[in-house]
């Protein structure tokens, strides 16, 4: 039996959510145990189990190995590293061997994989795991070997990375659909998660695709996570974007950290933001041409975000950062624009204004609808919009919206001209305190954005000037920079009524922004008690 030490520091770029700076987790690692001793030596595995926390009725999961069924091993740096990693996170992970094909054919490395979820049922109460809180995990091979366990055996859930769901040639293999998944098409009690590389040789994506586009067809529960990469998506590649993905399914099916999670895609931009709960980008299923940029685990009801990005483009990926940052804070943010892993502006194209009340709408749904994963988590009385550039002239065209409690343009600014369905006279719609924030004479929104701040008489108004940012502002610095900063800070006072932000607003008080000028107007003074 080996004792490791692992500091949460060294796990920093891996989890969702980090411990306490320098806290210390124990866990144990026992090698080499039979789960079977009826078929030769190799059917063996090796367990991680967290000697913190709970020891009793864990999560657990099972890691099956890839190697196109006749090469792997347990002992791969990657399965290793992965079964420490999730005992890190609180799961009693174990790490199995099976038999080659040239050592038993087809399907004796299936029978054995039921073996091991077999031996980790009956062992459960020793171990310390709930039998019914069992999951897989595999790639390539074992990805088919996980989705086969989905398939056939009693598990809580299954997870693959560029998983063979047929064959996809002809022969003995192919004639036997009882060994693939594609003969297992129907409504499936099993959550499954499936990671395909967008140019995968070996496992073809349209074959996954297929396989996963049926078992939806056909009521089951399939989450499709596609990234760009070949084979080794979710192996030794796009692990930023696919073992957030992994975090997210077990923490819902396994841990039931937050049943209600229901994303089609999942991404985490700049290690999930700044802010306590750890932030990432969905897509989902209800709202496909946009970006619903959330905490992972919703615990209190979120005042919501509504942003439109410059150009009136349907991507918000340049925004990523700063976005991500806001919800990592406690925020709803619903971004126009359907998700990309990487920045593809050439297939970028322009939105309508409409954009805003199709995500106003939506928002009113999910507070309405009891079987919204979003149901009683959102502050519907507490949303505002934002747009950069040609984005705030799409807010200013839906202003007048009742829905909307404040306005947040980044440099944007009418002025005397007309854009995506604005202009001056837009802003007699205003009815809630309005933030214009711009980069500078260097930004060409500047001027606009000094016309309509004079222009406004009748809601309070902050012009906010970053003086040497430019057009281009600070969105895409880590955490979306000083620009992310304070539109926070004006999110927190006019959503969250912290009141102590209107130092910064009112009195000028510009401590940790440098390079910045802050002029504001309309606002009722308080009358001291």
């Amino acid at each position: 039996m080996k004792r490791i030490f692992f500091s949460t520091l060294v796990l920093l770029l891996m989890v969702l959510t980090v411990s306490a700076l320098g806290e210390q987790r124990q866990i144990t690692v026992t090698e080499n145990v039979a789960y079977r001793t009826d078929v030769g030596p190799n059917t063996v595995l090796d367990m991680a189990q967290p000697l913190f926390g709970p020891q009793q009725d864990r999560p657990a999961i099972l890691i099956i190995h890839g190697g196109g069924w006749n090469a792997g091993s347990k002992d791969d740096a990657v399965y290793r590293s992965l079964m420490i990693d999730y005992a890190m996170k609180g799961y009693v992970v174990c790490n199995m061997n099976y038999r080659l094909i040239r050592e038993a054919p087809m399907p004796a490395c299936i029978e054995d994989v039921k073996a091991a979820i077999n031996w980790m049922k009956s062992n459960a109460q020793k171990l310390g795991i709930d039998p019914q809180r069992i999951g897989t995990y595999g790639h390539s091979a074992g990805g088919h070997l996980s989705l086969m366990a989905g398939l056939t055996a009693d598990v809580a859930c299954a997870a693959g990375g560029a998983p063979p769901t047929e064959i996809g040639r002809p022969g003995e293999w192919a004639d036997h659909t009882e060994w693939w998944p594609v003969g297992y098409i129907g409504k499936c009690k099993t959550p499954f998660l499936v990671l395909q590389g967008a140019e995968d040789p070996l496992v073809k994506p349209e074959l996954t695709e297929d396989w996963v586009k049926k078992m939806q067809q056909a009521g089951a529960s399939v989450d499709y996570v596609k990234v760009h990469g070949n084979h080794g998506v979710a192996f030794d590649q796009q692990l930023e974007f696919t073992r957030p993905a992994m975090d997210a399914f077990y923490a819902r099916y396994l841990k039931h950290d937050d049943p209600g999670i229901s994303f089609e895609q999942l991404k985490v931009p700049d290690f999930g933001g700044s802010g306590r709960s750890k932030a990432v980008a969905v897509r989902e299923p209800s709202l496909p041409d946009f970006v619903v940029y959330r905490p992972l685990n919703i615990r209190r009801k979120l005042p919501v975000l509504i942003f439109c990005n410059g150009g009136c483009m349907d991507t918000s990926i340049g925004y990523e950062n700063m976005l991500t940052d806001v919800a990592s804070y406690g925020y709803l943010v619903v971004a126009v624009g359907e998700m990309q892993m990487f920045a593809q502006h050439e297939n970028d194209r322009p939105t309508p204004s409409s954009v805003v009340q199709k995500a106003l709408d939506w928002v009113s749904k999910q507070t309405s609808d009891p079987a919204s994963p979003y149901y009683d988590k959102i502050d519907a009385a507490n949303i505002a919009a934002a747009g950069h550039s040609c984005g705030g002239a799409q807010v200013l065209a839906n202003c007048g919206d009742p829905r909307l409690k404040t306005y947040i343009i980044l440099n944007a600014g009418m002025g005397k001209m007309t854009m995506a369905d604005a202009s001056a006279k837009s802003l007699r719609n205003l009815h809630g305190p309005i933030l214009y924030l711009v980069g500078g004479q260097t930004d060409v929104a500047w001027k606009n954005a000094q016309m309509d701040y004079k222009a406004i008489t009748k809601v309070p108004v902050v012009l906010a000037d970053n003086v040497n940012s430019g057009h281009g502002g600070t969105y895409e610095q880590p955490n979306g920079g000083a620009n992310s900063r304070m539109v926070r800070a004006w999110l927190d006072w006019q959503l969250k009524g912290k009141d102590d932000n209107e130092k910064l607003f009112i009195e000028g008080d510009l401590n940790g922004y440098d390079n910045w000028t802050i002029e504001h107007k309309n606002f009722v003074k308080k009358t001291k008690k």
